[in-house]
C-alpha cells in the first residue's frame, strides 16, 4: 500500500481538527519530496541531502510540531468522548 495521502482523509474517522493537524503532517512530507526533486534538477543526486540539509532540519522540527498538534486534538477528543455516558 501506499503514503496516505491527502484525500485519504475524508474517509477517515477523526474529529475536524485531527483530520486538519494530520493533513498539514501530509502537506509538509509532500514538501520534502518537492524541494528533492527540484534540487536534484540543478544538482548532483549525491550532493542533494547535503544542499537540502538546512531545510530538511527546519521541516523535520515543522513535521514533529505538527504531528504534537494531531496527537494532542486526539487525546481531547478521546477525553471528550470519556466524558459522555454514549460514544
Amino acid at each position: 500500500m501506499g503514503a496516505m495521502t491527502i484525500d485519504d482523509l475524508k474517509n477517515v474517522r477523526l474529529s475536524e481538527a485531527s483530520r486538519r493537524y494530520l493533513g498539514i503532517y501530509l502537506k509538509l512530507s509532500d514538501l520534502y519530496g518537492e524541494v528533492t526533486d527540484i534540487t536534484g534538477l540543478i544538482y548532483h543526486p549525491e550532493s542533494v541531502d547535503r544542499i537540502n540539509e538546512g531545510f530538511t532540519e527546519a521541516l523535520s522540527k515543522l513535521h514533529n510540531e505538527a504531528m504534537k498538534l494531531f496527537v494532542i486534538s486526539v487525546e481531547e477528543y478521546i477525553n471528550d468522548l470519556d466524558n459522555h455516558t454514549e460514544l
